[in-house]
């Protein structure tokens, strides 16, 4: 009787694993469907952008053939070699000038805020790590006119300078992310540093730098990505002084034409502006995730 009793137990107990087998093997079929019908939904109008870079303007506006009957690679080349006015590599360079600039200047401002906040001890730090979080949701439309009078005061319209120097001073995101992965590292680091007669400066420089290089990296990639493709505050500050355009700016004049519409160079120029934001993620991935996932381990 318990020999049969026994295998009745194994036999329902075969049976709900099979079962449960079953619905994992389900569940993961429809997760896989899923995850494949998200990814579709971001390539494809990658592809397509990549396509109508290549077709002619006559075909651009067939809606019904994504694929070019010939491949138009000489709108590249007329688009960075035009006939008339700047060449685009002179918008390129100009792009580069102000994101890395900018990077440069938005890493080291925010790394050395955000260790002040975490490791020192001084009257008012909480307040202004508080004001700096409360200004994360200020629109940044409400600051713009105040902005643009201080600049135009110090006589920086139409140059690059409204677009570089604020980097300088920092900003309250990367603010928040450095000083949430400082306040993770182990404060005997500070302390055996301190015993060997070592400053705040160089406790930042020799010992905090080396492991904070994760969220520095993806602040840069943020930064990287937020200049590089920036058209509001170029279009305000810069105006119309072509020499000192942006790839943005650019890429907006060509199809503001009202009888000279080329938006199949749009794209082309839409190609290159967008290349470079792939690369860079796709080579600082694994500090990106590294970073998001410890800059919340000590709050």
């Amino acid at each position: 009787m318990m020999a049969n009793n026994a295998v009745l137990d194994t036999t329902v107990l075969n049976s709900k694993k099979a079962e449960g087998s079953t619905k994992n093997s389900v569940w993961g079929i429809v997760s896989t469907i899923i995850l494949l019908l998200g990814a579709a939904s971001m390539v494809l109008p990658f592809i397509w952008l990549i396509l109508a870079s290549l077709k002619t303007n006559a075909e651009f506006y067939n809606s019904f053939n994504w694929m070019p009957a010939k491949l138009q690679w000489s709108n590249y080349k007329e688009l960075i070699f035009p006939k008339q006015g700047p060449t685009f590599l002179l918008y390129v360079f100009n792009t580069v000038k102000i994101t890395v600039l900018s990077v440069v200047g938005m890493v080291i401002s925010c790394s050395l805020v955000a260790f002040a906040i975490a490791r020192i001890d001084f009257p008012g730090k909480n307040f202004i790590f508080g004001f700096a979080v409360i200004s994360m949701f200020l629109p940044a439309q409400v600051t713009m006119i105040p902005q643009f009078i201080i600049f135009k005061d110090l006589g920086w319209i139409g140059t690059h300078l409204p677009l570089i120097v604020p980097s300088f001073f920092g900003g309250a995101f990367g603010i928040v992310l450095m000083r949430q992965y400082y306040r993770s590292i182990s404060k005997e680091f500070d302390e055996a540093a301190k015993m060997d007669g070592a400053g705040w400066f160089a406790i930042y420089a020799k010992i905090h730098l080396p492991i904070v290089a994760s969220p520095m990296i993806t602040l840069a990639v943020l930064t990287f990505q937020e200049k590089w493709a920036e058209l509001l505050y170029p279009m305000i500050f810069i105006g119309k002084n072509k020499d000192l355009w942006t790839m943005v700016l650019r890429i907006k004049d060509i199809s503001t034409g009202q009888y000279n519409a080329r938006p199949e160079l749009e794209m082309a120029g839409d190609v290159l502006l967008v290349i470079p934001v792939i690369l860079l993620f796709i080579f600082a991935q694994k500090y990106f995730t590294k970073s998001l996932t410890s800059s919340g381990v000590k709050g």
